[in-house]
């Protein structure tokens, strides 16, 4: 396969990487992304777990979400307390 044909391939691969930590823990927090991406996807945005490590849960935003100025509020006024409300071991959120 040519550079170039890899290069195009790739760019339309919407495979979604594995989000590494327990599997259980990863259940427990994507239920709670569940009930809130339809906030971030109204605003054009979006989500995404990265991995969960030593009770950190860390978190992608996308989409619209990346650059705006109300992102940091979201996270750490509305997911992050909920993360906390719902899933006993968490112990923050990180963006990035």
């Amino acid at each position: 396969m040519k550079w170039l044909d890899r290069l195009l391939n790739s760019a339309t691969d919407d495979t979604v990487p594995a989000v590494i930590g327990d599997p259980a823990l990863v259940r427990e927090v994507e239920s709670v992304l569940a009930e809130l991406r339809p906030m971030f996807r109204a605003d054009a945005g979006d989500i995404e777990l990265v991995s969960i490590a030593d009770g950190y849960v860390h978190v992608r935003l996308a989409g619209a979400c990346k650059t705006c100025h109300a992102s940091d509020q979201t996270l750490f006024a509305a997911l992050e307390p909920r993360l906390r409300e719902r899933c006993a071991w968490v112990r923050g959120l990180r963006a990035g």
